[in-house]
């Protein structure tokens, strides 16, 4: 069956996920993370993009401090040619980690101790695309899957048509031209149905649901 595939990200109301050069910048205030620590509560497997975990290196766990839960959501890393840092905090969690691969990628670095932690999917192209992600995680059991990043996870799950509801936060911030924009290269427009928007914290909500 397919899995329930729910995008969330924050970023400036200019729609900027993050700063050029990777430096991060916290878009998300406490209200914010307590919706998202609940939804990652919620969800079977927590997916990215390895900039992601080579930039941020988040801990994809749910904290206490926004939302009591001892749960640990495994997680998954599309990572064309395998060169996410494994010496990441998401590697230090009893949990599965699922990497997607290129068919080229070379696994001899992937460590020792990493090994039995670790579940390579391997695509038979150069880049994992998000069918092949979604059928793989569906065929190993998962059917909750939260989407956080980076753009080019992001864009190509939702122009592919490969999503059930998207999550946008909107920070009371501008980023300008030095901000990365939350979207990459694709086939525009897309159109993604009617958005409910509402204020939280500092900022406000919008969230679209597939076919509404």
């Amino acid at each position: 069956m397919k899995p329930y595939v729910k995008i969330n990200f924050a970023c400036s109301l200019d729609g900027r996920i993050a700063s050029r050069g990777g430096k991060a910048f916290k878009f998300s205030d406490d209200d914010d993370l307590a919706r998202v620590h609940r939804m990652r509560s919620e969800s079977d497997i927590i997916l990215v993009g390895r900039n992601t975990i080579n930039l941020d290196d988040p801990k994809l766990v749910v904290n206490e401090k926004y939302h009591k839960s001892e749960y640990i959501p495994d997680a998954a890393i599309m990572d064309s040619n395998l060169t996410v840092n494994y010496k990441a905090r998401v590697f230090t969690y009893p949990r599965k980690v699922v990497i997607f691969c290129g068919s080229g990628a070379k696994d001899e670095k992937i460590p020792g101790n990493l090994r039995s932690k670790i579940v390579l999917r391997r695509s038979e192209t150069p880049r994992p695309d998000s069918g092949f992600v979604l059928r793989e995680l569906g065929k190993m059991g998962y059917s909750k899957i939260m989407i956080e990043g980076g753009k080019s996870v992001i864009t190509s799950f939702i122009s592919e048509g490969n999503w059930d509801e998207i999550s946008i936060f909107y920070s009371p911030v501008m980023m300008g031209e030095e901000g990365i924009p939350m979207f990459g290269v694709a086939e525009y427009p897309i159109e993604l149905g009617t958005p409910e928007v509402s204020k939280l914290g500092k900022g406000f909500l919008v969230r679209i649901k597939k076919g509404l």
